[in-house]
This record gives C-alpha cells, structure tokens and sequence, in this order.
C-alpha cells in the first residue's frame, strides 16, 4: 500500500473507522479488483488490534466492497455497472416512499422548516457544510416519516460511498439541491407522487454520478447507460 495508507488511527477506532479506511483505499484505486486485505498488515498500518479489522472485513463484504472466501481471505470485489445502479435504485424506492409520507403528512411549520434548510444548503460555501446541512435534511426527512421500517431499510441499503460523497462525486451536490428542491415543491402541492418522483430520480442520478466517478477512478472497468 502506498503513503496513503500510514494515516494511523487512534488505539480506539472503530470498526467503521477502519471500514472507511478500507473503502478510501478502493475508491483511489489504491486497492483494486483481486487484492487480499491483510488483516494482520491493515491493523499494523492503522495502529489497532485485529479485532476491529476483522469487523471492518465483515461490513465491507455485506455492503458488496469485498468478498470474503473461508479459508482464504478477503479480496477485494469485482464492480458491475449493474450492481451500482441496482443499489441507488433500491434506495431510491425507500427514499421515494419518506417523500411520500412526507407530503402526506408535513405541516406548514415542517414546509417551512424544509425550506429554511434548503436555503442553507444552496447557501453553504464549502463541501463540508454543505454535506452537514444535507445530513440535516436527511434526518428532518426520516423523523417526519415516522417509520422505523423505512428507516431500518436504508440502513441495510447504505450509501455507496459513505465519506466524502460530495468531493468524490463532483455533481453530487447539484443533484441533491435540485433533487431537494423538487421534493419541497411537492410537499407543498401535496402531490405524493411527485414528492415519490423527485426522490427516486434523485437518487438515480446520484447513482449515475457514482458510477461515473468509479470509472473515471478504475473502480469499475466500463461504465455503460441507462
């Protein structure tokens, strides 16, 4: 591995630390297609135990990101274009039914507390602000829906690239703010079959830009179109 890799993290990081260590590793293509994770190397580098690290291998090999062989080790995953797609657009269908919960039920105080956050967003100067205001948003999302269920299927349907979304994938925030906005329109008509649109195309376009930011990185070989 190369300097990237000698970030030590604290003796008390996470399995998810190290997890998104892992995943920054791939997402430069520092790991590609075929690479075994040492796990004995990984916590050496990182500065934790094995412990941890195996965790990591866990997460990662459910969330797609490695393939995990008894007896032999974990490598890291071969990427369909396919299999991106697939993802976001599940994600899109849960999201699309928040949405819909949402313009059925929002108040004109939740519409007017949507849009004071959409005005942060389009307002904010720099990535990270950005991506806080739209955690913000997301969560605002999730509490009006009131539904533990949905809430629990995004957690088994987690976001691809999990840190540094919006300075991964350079239209990511272009496409949240228009997604957002279009979603707002909708609670304010009332429509929950646009406020479903809006969300589930949001969601599409983001895993389009996904995939166009793995291809332009090697992640993935070929990226076809819808």
């Amino acid at each position: 591995m190369s300097a990237t890799t000698q970030r030590r993290l604290k003796r008390e990081s996470s399995s998810e630390q190290v997890a998104g260590h892992i995943r920054r590793l791939i997402m430069a293509g520092e790991l590609i297609t075929g690479d075994r994770l040492r796990q004995d190397e990984i916590a050496d580098q990182l500065g934790v135990s094995r412990i941890p690290v195996r965790e990591a291998i866990i997460t990662l090999d459910r969330e797609g990101w490695v393939n995990f062989e008894s007896h032999r080790g974990a490598f890291v995953a071969s990427f369909a274009a396919d299999d991106i797609r697939d993802h976001y657009d599940l994600r899109g269908l849960i999201f699309g039914l928040v949405a819909r919960r949402v313009a059925e039920t929002a108040t004109a105080d939740d519409i007017k507390a949507l849009a004071l956050l959409l005005r942060a967003m389009r307002a904010a100067t720099e990535l990270d602000e950005f991506a806080a205001v739209n955690e913000r948003v997301i969560g605002r999302l999730l509490k009006l829906a009131a539904s533990p269920r949905l809430t629990a299927a995004l957690l088994v349907t987690p976001a691809v690239v999990h840190e540094g979304f919006f300075e991964f994938v350079p239209t990511g925030r272009a496409i949240q703010e228009t997604g957002i906005a279009a979603l707002l329109k909708a609670v304010r008509a009332r429509s929950a079959d646009a406020a479903d649109a809006a969300l589930r195309t949001m969601l599409r376009r983001q895993g389009d830009a996904v995939l166009a930011a793995f291809t332009a990185s090697g992640v993935v070989a070929a990226a076809g179109t819808r």
